[in-house]
């Protein structure tokens, strides 16, 4: 027998000695989870799986059938058969007995609530919806929400450890989008009360967090989400109402999947123009490296994509303008990443022109310049050509929308919408958006950007983003 093989056979050997888990790890995103199993009527956690998430090491001592887990400067003390458990030096009663299973201990899922609660050991908790023990986040968890409804407004109201981490992702009546930083191990309501604004809501995927979809009734004029942190509670409100202090829905296109076909993409800056430079990142060569894998992501998805430039020159805004038109673009993307002078500032920036006027009368924006711009009338106005771009502004809107969305559910927020009419869209007659796409003056941002699986992983989540707004959710 070769060596090779023997050392192979005596793992395996240890392996089933301890009674290894033989189950698929969880994925990458999302919280690490263990399945309970019943027994005897209780729900129990195999000591292995706990000791495994504790990165403790085990100590069996069969003389008095007792099992030490040893996490760190903490020690946990199980004996078969017994509900008593010794935690450090504290002695606990468990609502059930230690049992064994399958030549393994079974721990009653109710141990958790003893385990210590310093920083030094994970935070776990049982999700008895699920059936399942969640290792928690930094941000903890969100508990079940409560559904009021009072005159013309709708509360929605969630318990939640990190309430201030909570965030509105997509603001569309047909899908109003929230997220949270802790971990779902609530339950959502199985029926909505008449007369409610909100109509259905349901879990959706997000990484390292939990994020909800909602459709709102049309009959809703505003919302605004309220954060407790000291009561460690958020709450929706929804409204029929107008006045100060509602935000507005954003504007919505006719439903059904978009036209979509050619898309332009504008790597910012170029030639001698560096753009931001932080550490050993320059912006100028980020937007094109990035540029070319979003192209790549969207070829996939059928469409003719264009790059304004392709290497490292120097290009007018007039001319990019002039590349998308000619192409009669269908969505142009501008990429840029942002520098801020406070090292703190992070996340991604989407600028679109205003499209969330109320009212019919002709209204007017003013940019930074001082200069004023037409933005939505009921009736007949000339618009200059260079602010043709505020024609698409309810499409622009909703592609800013779509694409921060994904950035955010992805976890590489947060994320901020302006809605102001950029330079790199000034010309351009086509829905379409100035992203920054991260902060480089972010140490964390920036490390991120800087790999290359850092930026595939963008380039794929703005692709996303883009298919989103194709088929118009």
């Amino acid at each position: 027998m070769s060596g090779q093989r023997r050392v192979a056979l005596g793992i395996l050997f240890g392996l089933l000695l301890l009674g290894a888990d033989w189950r698929t790890p969880p994925p990458s995103e999302g919280p690490e989870t263990v399945r309970t199993r019943s027994l005897s009527g209780a729900e129990y956690i195999p000591v292995n799986d706990l000791a495994r998430i504790l990165d403790a090491t085990r100590f069996w001592r069969a003389d008095v059938r007792k099992l030490v887990l040893r996490s760190g400067s903490h020690s946990i003390v199980l004996t078969l058969e017994d509900p008593f458990a010794l935690v450090d030096d504290a002695t606990v009663r468990l609502e059930h007995p230690v049992l064994s299973a399958q030549g393994e201990l079974q721990v009653p899922v109710d141990m958790l609530r003893w385990l210590p609660s310093d920083s030094t050991m994970v935070r776990l908790t049982f999700d008895s919806r699920r059936k399942r023990v969640v290792v928690l986040p930094a941000s903890g968890s969100v508990g079940s929400p409560r559904l009021l409804v009072s005159g013309g407004v709708t509360r929605l109201s969630f318990p939640a450890e990190k309430a201030d981490e909570a965030v509105v992702v997509a603001r569309a009546h047909a899908h109003f989008r929230l997220r949270f930083g802790g971990v779902f191990v609530g339950t959502l309501p199985d029926t909505i009360p008449a007369g409610a604004l909100l109509r259905e809501i349901h879990p959706i995927a997000s990484a390292g967090g939990t994020a909800f979809e909602a459709t709102i009734d049309p009959a809703a004029t505003g919302f605004r989400l309220l954060t407790d942190s000291d009561a460690g509670r958020v709450t929706l409100e929804l409204t029929t109402e107008r006045g100060p202090g509602w935000e507005r829905f954003a504007p919505e296109s006719p439903p059904g999947e978009r036209r979509l076909r050619v898309v332009v993409i504008d790597p910012g800056h170029g030639g001698a123009d560096r753009g931001v430079i932080a550490g050993d990142a320059v912006e100028k060569d980020l937007t094109l490296a990035l540029a070319k894998l979003v192209r790549d992501q969207l070829e996939r998805q059928s469409l003719r994509v264009t790059l304004t430039r392709t290497d490292d020159r120097d290009l007018p805004a007039q001319a990019r303008a002039e590349l998308a038109n000619r192409l009669q673009a269908d969505v142009v993307l501008s990429l840029h990443f942002d520098g801020y002078v406070d090292p703190r500032a992070r996340g991604a920036t989407a600028y679109c022109p205003l499209a969330t006027l109320g009212g019919t009368a002709e209204e007017e924006s003013g940019d930074e310049s001082g200069a004023r711009t037409t933005v939505a009338s009921s009736r007949l106005s000339l618009l200059p050509w260079r602010d043709v771009a505020t024609r698409h502004a309810v499409q622009s809107r909703a592609l800013a929308e779509a694409v921060l969305s994904a950035i955010e559910l992805h976890g590489l927020g947060p994320t901020r919408l302006r809605e102001r009419l950029p330079v790199a869209l000034l010309g351009i007659n086509a829905p379409g958006i100035l992203l920054e796409c991260g902060t480089l003056t972010s140490p964390s941002d920036r490390e991120r950007v800087s790999t290359e699986l850092g930026l595939e992983t963008l380039a794929s989540t703005i692709a996303e983003g883009v298919a989103a707004y194709r088929r118009n959710e």
